[in-house]
């Protein structure tokens, strides 16, 4: 009886043996691929930037105020129309009910913009993450309304983050 090759079967199982090689180049590109997936959803994307004194630049740092409980500056960047009508205390008041938006795992992707003269309309795409970490991706679509006052753009509806409040009850 001939000894059973390298790769052949072996006498007590029947099965072929795969040389130690293979199973350590099949190991070390498992791991390669759970290492990318954990560098791919553990390292945030940079915002993009916008140029100085463009309807985007402006209503992302409102955003960014928003986001990091700077009220104070968030107001500021509303405009003199939304202002009028809606004063910080009660923005402070809708903030607290809105709050709940800084606990979600949100992007914010710009679509587009329409400006005409002093008046601009962003278009922005809020993807979410719907049931933790393994959930789906859930998208939908909000327009802001920015318009020029004192050579800056401001926000043109009263919004908390992203969101669009009621005022004045």
């Amino acid at each position: 009886m001939e000894a059973p090759s390298e790769n052949g079967p072996t006498p007590s199982t029947g099965r072929a043996r795969y040389p130690r090689s293979i199973l350590v180049v099949g190991g070390a590109i498992v791991a390669l691929v759970v290492l990318a997936l954990v560098v791919v959803l553990a390292v945030p994307r940079q915002p993009t930037t916008y140029a100085a004194g463009t309807p985007e630049a402006a209503f992302q740092a409102f955003y960014k105020a928003w986001e990091d409980g700077d009220l104070e500056a968030a107001y500021g960047h509303l405009s003199s129309n939304v202002a009028r009508d809606l004063t910080l205390a009660e923005y402070r008041r809708l903030d607290a009910e809105q709050s709940w938006q800084r606990d979600q795992d949100r992007r914010l992707v710009l679509m587009g913009a329409d400006v005409s003269g002093e008046r601009a309309t962003l278009h922005i795409r809020i993807d979410e993450r719907a049931g933790g970490l393994g959930g789906d991706r859930v998208s939908s679509e909000r327009s802001v309304r920015l318009v020029r006052e004192d050579d800056a753009w401001r926000i043109d509806q009263p919004l908390v983050g992203i969101e669009s409040v009621a005022y004045g009850y």
